[in-house]
């Protein structure tokens, strides 16, 4: 269980960073996208949390931010969407999301070689290692989006 608590850590750590790339952003620059081609930061978000909540949870969770249409690039990248919520909605949005996985976790533990129950052929040690990748990727194309929109952005 030690690793599996150390890869929660980590993921608490990538969704901490996705913070820094929320300081400072404008409501109406959320759901932006400089080049059609590539996603919003709100886009960004709502991707992440639509795999943390499948990857845990599962399609049953409940949140603005779990939407099919956030699933991959290639569903999204056509036609954007945007929601109702600024950005420190969006953020908190993303943190309850994520609480929500850590709660149903600590409610039926499993060991790192554990075969995922929501993810086919994965195991939930391999889904947090993922997870923590996924959400610092994301990250670093939130604060693309916000360079190439000009915006000054936190020195991280």
């Amino acid at each position: 269980m030690a690793n599996v608590d150390l890869l929660w850590k980590a993921l608490d750590s990538a969704i901490w960073e996705m913070s820094e790339a929320f300081k400072g952003l404008k409501d109406e620059d959320v759901w932006t996208r400089p080049d059609p081609r590539l996603l919003s930061v709100g886009e960004l978000a709502a991707h992440t949390a639509y795999w943390e909540a499948m990857s845990f949870i599962g399609k049953d969770f409940e949140s603005p931010l779990s939407v099919q249409v956030a699933r991959y690039y290639t569903a999204n990248e056509p036609e954007p969407f945007s929601l109702p919520m600024g950005a420190e909605a969006v953020y908190e949005e993303v943190k309850r999301v994520h609480e929500a996985c850590k709660a149903a976790f600590a409610a039926e533990p499993h060991e790192f070689d554990d075969p995922s129950l929501h993810r086919e052929g994965w195991t939930y040690g391999y889904v947090l290692i993922y997870q923590g990748f996924h959400v610092a990727y994301h990250t670093g194309q939130m604060y693309s989006v916000r360079h190439l929109m000009g915006h000054e952005t936190a020195d991280n």
